[in-house]
């Protein structure tokens, strides 16, 4: 094997902080998102005689609907390169019973009637029983990963490019504009949907970046257009699939991708924030939380001063994101004693010894078809051996000995054409 040829040490990739802060940023949006939409305050007889307050809350849904469609591209930005563990689905769903179980166990003490029939069986199963449209589709989308990393590895960057754009006519202008649904994609609120997402986020990880200035523009430019759009009762804007709402979270993804986090307690305050990200989303979304507390929060506030009402809509979320990462810190240490990471890793090394690829090295002196034919004329006979001589063999002219050792590796990490 030649040194070219060797196998070479590849440094990790650096952490993207830039993208675990977007994480952090777009759950912010979602429980804004919430309290605008399911905290009693969105609707407009509530607000028909103060049109500040309506124009508030139309603005701060056109500012955050962006924050499903920014999940699903982060995940393809992270993911889109990396191998398929099945540690990754089996974390998502152990999570997802935590949290079912423990809101089903929550209800049960303190508002039993409120107990759905088989509520302990779908505690169980709330994938099936579809308890979080989000995770079902998104446990879809991890099925399809692989697949899904296939293409955006394998497909030129430009056609990818061009596929993207026609969905952005296609499937999201056409059908928001012409108020039809004509692909099922289910106003996005589907497997399919998130899976376009996931590989518009490859995609923004393999290109050149636009300079932060401009793709912030582009994001305060969308955000004002899906705000007048819906002040002028263009309500199909207000939809994951929208063109305004798609180019707003993909604004944010380019956008915060380029952000640089120095000192290394604002990297671990970042990172450790963004962990629970997911697992605010499941507590604050559990109907025992959902029914009894979200549920009407702001009500009283919708004919308050306008400044008032936008300040408690932000003291509400952000209650709602603080109170939940509490809860969800615990569960982290809970799975912690459990051991279940480690157990988990443990599983993915088995099965990558069990299932993964075995390539064979074949020595270099044989070529990948197979050894080369003999030749049929017979080799020349030598009587003696050739006489020594004193000059010393020329580098070009010495024989190279073949070892069946491996050539060494270099110390040297490879250039990578592209880093988060």
């Amino acid at each position: 094997m030649s040194n070219n040829d060797a196998p070479v040490l590849r440094s990790a990739p650096e952490r993207n902080y830039g993208i675990d802060l977007l994480k952090i940023v777009a759950m912010l949006f979602v429980c804004i998102l919430h309290v605008c939409n399911y905290g009693g305050i969105s609707s407009k007889s509530l607000t028909e005689n103060f049109p500040d307050n309506h124009k508030l809350i139309i603005f701060l849904q056109a500012l955050t609907y962006c924050a499903v469609d920014v999940y699903a591209m982060v995940s393809g930005y992270l993911g889109y390169n990396k191998k398929f563990k099945l540690s990754r689905p089996v974390m998502i769903w152990l999570e997802l019973v935590f949290y079912t179980v423990l809101g089903t166990l929550l209800t049960t003490i303190f508002f039993k009637d409120q107990l759905p029939e088989n509520a302990w069986f779908k505690s169980l199963m709330p994938i099936m029983n579809k308890e979080y449209w989000y995770v079902s589709a998104y446990i879809g989308m991890v099925v399809l990963m692989p697949l899904l990393n296939v293409i955006i590895q394998k497909a030129r960057t430009k056609t990818i490019g061009f596929v993207l754009g026609g969905v952005l006519v296609l499937y999201c202008a056409l059908p928001t504009f012409l108020d039809v649904s004509a692909f099922g994609l289910g106003s996005g609120y589907s497997t399919l949907w998130l899976c376009v997402m996931y590989i518009a986020g490859g995609f923004f990880a393999k290109i050149k970046k636009p300079h932060p200035l401009i793709t912030s523009a582009i994001f305060v430019a969308s955000v004002m257009l899906t705000w007048l759009l819906k002040l002028n009762d263009v309500s199909t804007v207000f939809k994951y699939t929208s063109p305004t709402v798609v180019i707003t979270a993909s604004a944010l993804v380019l956008t915060f991708s380029q952000i640089k986090i120095k000192g290394k307690f604002a990297q671990k305050a970042v990172s450790f924030v963004a962990i629970s990200t997911f697992g605010i989303y499941l507590i604050h979304v559990h109907a025992f939380f959902w029914d009894n507390f979200l549920k009407n929060i702001a009500k009283n506030y919708a004919k308050s001063n306008v400044f008032v009402l936008c300040i408690m809509i932000l003291l509400y979320a952000a209650a709602i994101f603080v109170g939940a990462l509490i809860i969800d810190v615990v569960r982290r240490g809970i799975f912690w004693v459990l051991h279940l990471k480690p157990l988990l890793q443990k599983l993915d090394k088995l099965l990558e010894k069990l299932f993964g690829d075995k390539k064979e090295t074949l020595p270099e002196s044989v070529p990948a078809d197979g050894p080369a034919p003999e030749s049929d004329a017979p080799a020349p006979e030598i009587d003696a051996p050739a006489p020594e001589s004193d000059a010393p063999v020329s580098e070009n002219d010495a024989p190279v000995p073949e070892s069946d050792a491996p050539a060494p590796e270099s110390d040297a990490p490879a250039d990578e054409d592209k880093k988060e």
